[in-house]
């Protein structure tokens, strides 16, 4: 074997073990349909320094597409065109068809590939393709939250908003006013994630069925509830007791609500929510100090319990503290 073929041979094995050693070799190699396939085949981005000889190789890119789905931003613009190629990347990722020709970015089939394997992909689709039932619908299944992308048409279309929402409820943000004060729709979004009742309209805002599941999947929702339902003694205690930080932020007609706070205690039993109702005048009232000692979120025996209730006690119930230890 002469020296050349001694050193093609040893270039295969080097770009066959690690593909960015094509990066290394000079024009000659970078434009050897063997080396360049071989490397490509184990790191597809190496595409990058073959030569525009080969870029524009069909088999060296599909190679390369298969291998690493990214690759088709270093294909020849020809190739870029090619239905099989831009197929074969978009099925590795939908993202892969922000680098495809406009032409196939208005192929339903490609784009459908490609929002079928992420939905986000649609943002790069044409403008028809946006318009198009079929493939929004398999986009928002996907991902919900691509609605952002889909026409105006379309994002009035309920069952499109519906797909959307029961995958993602926060797409509600990006359906129609019309479908926002739908309430099947929203119930739907709801039911996903709570949070997403801030897209609600006004009107929902005020339905207790609406608020009432928002807060139970999300009690951070009932910020986003009507006045008269955040102060809802029915709906304030599903929201606190789906998450006690909400408890910071209670409408102040509760403070006083022995009841509500100590089922909201017992809710989270696992954790020391204190700090979380300093603000509720329970502390002096002597049948929540008596069940708050024995309260599994205040850790520790009666004397370190007392020592953290008793920085939120005024001194008209020491007397009863120091019985009870």
């Amino acid at each position: 074997m002469d020296s050349k073929l001694r050193k093609r041979s040893q270039i295969l094995r080097k770009v066959s073990k690690d593909g960015l050693e094509l990066g290394k070799l000079s024009h000659v190699f970078q434009n050897d349909k063997d080396v360049v396939l071989a490397a490509v085949k184990q790191n597809g981005y190496v595409l990058t320094y073959a030569s525009n000889k080969l870029r524009n190789d069909k088999d060296v890119v599909l190679a390369a597409v298969k291998q690493n789905d990214w690759a088709l931003e270093y294909a020849s613009n020809e190739l870029r065109n090619d239905k099989d190629v831009v197929l074969a990347a978009v099925k590795q990722t939908g993202y892969a068809l922000q680098y495809s020709s406009n032409k196939l970015r208005n192929d339903k089939d490609v784009v459908l590939a490609a929002v079928m394997r992420h939905g986000f992909a649609l943002q790069y689709s044409s403008n028809e393709l946006r318009n198009d039932r079929e493939v929004i619908l398999a986009a928002v299944s996907q991902n919900g939250l691509v609605l952002e992308y889909a026409s105006n048409k379309l994002r009035n279309d309920r069952e499109v908003v519906l797909a959307a929402v029961s995958q993602n409820g926060l797409a509600l943000e990006y359906a129609s006013n019309k479908l926002r004060n739908d309430k099947e729709v929203i119930l739907a979004a709801v039911s996903q994630n709570g949070l997403a009742l801030e897209y609600a309209s006004n009107k929902l805002w005020n339905d207790k069925e609406v608020v009432f599941l928002a807060v139970t999947q999300s009690g951070r929702a009932l910020k986003y509830a009507s006045k008269a339902l955040q102060n809802d003694r029915e709906v304030a205690l599903a929201a606190a007791i789906q998450n006690y930080r909400v408890l910071i932020d209670i409408s102040s007609i509760f403070w006083e609500d022995i009841s509500l706070i100590l089922k909201v205690v017992r809710a989270h039993s696992t954790t020391d929510i204190t700090s979380y109702i300093q603000h509720f005048r329970v502390f002096n009232n002597p049948e929540f100090v008596r069940e708050a000692i024995y309260l599994p979120n205040i850790r520790g025996d009666k004397i370190s319990k007392c020592r953290i209730i008793l920085k939120y006690l005024p001194s008209t119930v020491l007397d009863l503290l120091y019985e009870l230890i």
